[in-house]
């Protein structure tokens, strides 16, 4: 924008004049206060003289990433000097409407739904700071927020006053979710209509729309002839080395390559990282954090107990102990090819913490898990060949070999020692065992016709 200032009166034939600069030739007092950079300017496709003004970024509510463009209006007249004088009272008009604007927009700014996001973020980051887990549960509450298909933040009603949003507006937004994810969003919405009550004293939230609980589906495990040849196939692949009793240093020396993870010392670390948490009930985020000095011998017992120093979020930290004898041998074993002290599952294998990258242990097993599934049992869905399906195959199958683990009062120090609760065994597991083994012996007593078989027929 060119600052034009014309000395010989012809203030109708420019197409730019800076009114400031122009006070003598439109004739316009000194102590008249109006922005200096207020302009009149011509367009191609009309006679008349628009007004034209920047205003100061914080006085423009109108601020975005995008480029700010001037605010205009036409004067409705071609003559210069009585455009200007109808800028000067526009503008003043103007400066008070955005100040009004700037106004309410702060007001918003600060009342908004992303506005108590930042307050609940900042609070959540601080709490889980000296968690193990803090960059993967920093990110995932992050993508509650910012996530582009379910986040909060692509909704317009993120950015009004939370006093404004309606009942119709939860309900668009859940229809627009998935199942698994209706939960979650609510607890966030929840948690920050919370933050919000101490600024709406009184104000009553729109309740949410009722969520429907997806039918809950038994858990996959491996049945125990499956879990046999899984091992036996195991073994194999590590050339018999997961069953011998090596040393560190033999441990160590084993054949491996960086970058083919199908190698044998890593078929020896599958092969343990199962063993570990099918004995001691282990969950999949275990695997990575697991350390050897966590375990505790009872020679007596022949028992190993697992002190989990790291526990699942909110859970206190308890004892799991071994159930079958065949895990005191086979962790005796373990030590011998372990140091001291230090990682348990992948001893060899960074941690985050180290520089490593994150949770590279767990997707290095779960990679391995899968290639030996799909090596020696085609017929199971190589989808549910993941960890965390280890848990529930050793639940199920020592809930098998001895019912009384399902029965109170032996539930109870069963599900303590699982490092869950009675009502969850039930429901996970003893309910499906129940109704499998009705079935089975009821199919047995079923009789048959003679005239549902086929008959051969005569020659």
């Amino acid at each position: 924008m060119t600052s034009l200032r014309v000395m010989d009166g012809n203030l109708n034939d420019q197409t730019w004049i800076n009114i400031s600069e122009s006070r003598y030739e439109l004739g316009i007092s000194k102590r008249e206060n109006f922005p200096t950079n207020l302009y009149l300017k011509k367009r191609k496709n009309s006679p008349y003289f628009y007004a034209s003004w920047m205003p100061d970024k914080e006085d423009d509510y109108r601020v975005t990433n995008k480029k700010r463009t001037p605010l205009e209006s036409s004067t409705g007249t071609a003559d210069a000097i009585t455009a200007a004088l109808k800028a000067i009272v526009w503008v003043k008009q103007k400066h008070r409407d955005l100040l009004e604007k700037i106004t309410e927009y702060q007001e918003v700014k600060t009342k908004c739904l992303a506005h108590y996001w930042e307050e609940h973020f900042e609070s959540f980051c601080v709490s889980r700071a000296s968690n193990k887990s803090a960059t993967k549960m920093i990110r995932d509450e992050k993508l509650k927020w910012y996530s582009p298909t379910y986040g909060l933040q692509k909704e317009k009603w993120s950015k009004i006053r939370v006093d404004q949003i309606s009942r119709k507006d939860l309900s668009k937004y859940f229809l627009s979710l998935t199942d698994g994810m209706k939960s979650q969003q609510k607890t966030i919405i929840k948690a920050l209509f919370t933050l919000a009550e101490s600024d709406f004293v009184g104000h009553q939230f729109p309740s949410f729309p009722k969520i429907t609980k997806p039918q809950k589906e038994q858990v996959v495990h491996f049945e125990f002839d499956d879990w046999q040849t899984l091992m036996k196939t195991i073994n194999e692949l590590s050339s018999g080395a997961a069953r011998s009793s090596i040393s560190f240093e033999e441990y160590k020396n084993l054949e491996y390559n960086k970058f083919n993870r199908m190698n044998q010392r890593n078929w020896v670390d599958l092969y343990d990282a199962l063993w570990i948490n099918y004995y001691w009930f282990l969950r999949s985020q275990d695997c990575q954090r697991l350390k050897i000095e966590w375990f505790t011998e009872n020679a007596k017992d022949k028992e190993f107990i697992c002190r989990n120093l790291e526990p699942k979020s909110d859970r206190r930290i308890e004892n799991t102990k071994n159930l079958n004898d065949d895990a005191y041998g086979f962790f005796k074993r373990l030590l011998k090819r372990r140091p001291s002290k230090g990682w348990l599952n992948m001893p060899l294998e960074k941690r985050q913490e180290e520089g490593g990258q994150e949770n590279k242990v767990t997707r290095n097993l779960n990679f391995l898990l899968k290639k030996a599934v799909k090596e020696c049992l085609p017929e199971f869905d190589i989808k549910d060949a993941i960890f965390t399906n280890v848990r529930h195959t050793t639940f199920r199958h020592h809930l098998e070999d001895e019912p009384k683990f399902g029965q109170y009062p032996d539930i109870n120090w069963f599900a303590s020692n699982g490092l869950t609760s009675a009502p969850m065994l039930q429901d996970t597991y003893l309910k499906y065992i129940s109704k499998e083994t009705s079935l089975n012996e009821s199919k047995k007593k079923m009789r048959h016709s003679e005239y549902s078989l086929t008959k051969r027929v005569a020659a």
